[in-house]
């Protein structure tokens, strides 16, 4: 009886060990390949993502300057500030004035043709306003009889003469972006009124994401990772889901910017122009990178722009799986061994 309970218990320890030594390797193997597998990714993504974005900032630079030094040619031209005056004091000729601010605003946009419009308001509100646009026109003469009315003509007469990029504003069917400076006369320098360039936020989203434009054909069925503009409030300044735009992204500001909103210092300071972090977007995981937009001319708007790009971490970890699989086809395999193994040592053990 002895004897029987000894091979039992034999026959249990050897089944147990070669199950063990068998499947341990390949199973510890598994999970320390996939472990590094996920953070070399990681960091090769976001390396590389960063990379790129750094060149698409350039690229969004270079364009919104080219908006920038319009408005700066305007304001430093004594000529049409004159012609402004002309037609806001309501001097001689009042509506030859209007039209030659026309014909100038007509000129600019002739040689930019990513301009969509121009707008004049009045400091005074006897005088009716300017608008010269692409399309739309009598929906943006109506905003301009409001614009008093907004958040960006508050921040532009603050700026007291400085750019100021506004966030989006919704017109019929599309989104437009505004870049609005206080002009003054040059004699008294007392306020004429504001001067905005209008944007089409297309412009910028195309810009933004090109290779997505370019490789998809706008097909969005096949979206994998994909770019937008957000300012440090997290208000959405430009996306090609339009129905984003204007609204709040404070679950991914709140990762870019300090809590309470301090200036970072030190070895910390870097972390408020580029990064990257993982979190939820959509009900969906993703790697987020961010890079701040900035620019040479302080206090201007987008001054507070961060371009940010998604990816999710699905679309990131599809070859992982694929490792996952192996493995755990490989422990399959090498346990249906290991117990064909141990069923041949234990009946050799059963018949001694």
């Amino acid at each position: 009886m002895q004897k029987n309970w000894e091979r039992i218990s034999l026959r249990k320890t050897l089944f147990f060990f070669l199950i063990v030594l068998t499947l341990a390797p390949a199973l510890i193997a598994g999970l320390i390949s996939q472990s590094l597998f996920k953070k070399a990714v990681i960091d090769k993504v976001v390396r590389y993502s960063l990379a790129e974005q750094t060149q698409t900032v350039n690229n969004l630079q270079e364009q919104l300057a080219d908006y920038e030094a319009i408005s700066l040619q305007l304001f430093v031209d004594n000529d049409f500030i004159s012609t402004l005056e002309n037609y806001h004091g309501h001097g001689n000729n009042p509506r030859e004035a209007a039209e030659r601010v026309k014909a100038c605003f007509n000129e600019y946009m002739k040689n930019n043709t990513d301009l969509f419009g121009f707008m004049f308001v009045s400091a005074s509100a006897q005088v009716e306003p300017i608008v010269i646009t692409k399309d739309f026109q009598k929906e943006f003469i109506d905003l301009s009889r409001k614009f008093k009315e907004t958040g960006a003509c508050l921040k532009i007469r603050e700026a007291d003469g400085g750019i100021v990029w506004s966030a989006p504003l919704k017109i019929n069917r599309g989104n437009y972006v505004f870049l609005g400076r206080l002009f003054k006369r040059i004699s008294t320098g007392a306020t004429l009124g504001i001067l905005v360039l209008v944007i089409d936020e297309e412009r910028i989203d195309h810009l933004v994401n090109l290779a997505f434009y370019n490789e998809f054909n706008n097909s969005w069925n096949r979206i994998k990772n994909y770019s937008l503009l957000i300012d440090r409030s997290g208000e959405i300044i430009s996306s090609p889901f339009k129905e984003e735009i204007g609204k709040k992204a404070t679950q991914l500001i709140d990762q870019i910017l300090p809590a309470d909103g301090e200036t970072l210092t030190g070895d910390e300071a870097g972390r408020g122009q580029q990064g990257s972090f993982i979190t939820m977007v959509n009900q969906e995981e993703n790697l987020v990178t961010y890079k701040a937009v900035g620019g040479k001319i302080k206090n201007a708007g987008r001054n507070n722009w961060y371009l940010v790009n998604f990816v999710p971490t699905s679309f990131l970890y599809k070859e992982r799986r694929m490792v996952a699989v192996i493995t755990l086809v490989l422990c399959l395999l090498f346990g249906a061994l290991a117990f064909w193994v141990t069923l041949y040592i234990t009946k050799r053990v059963d018949k001694e």
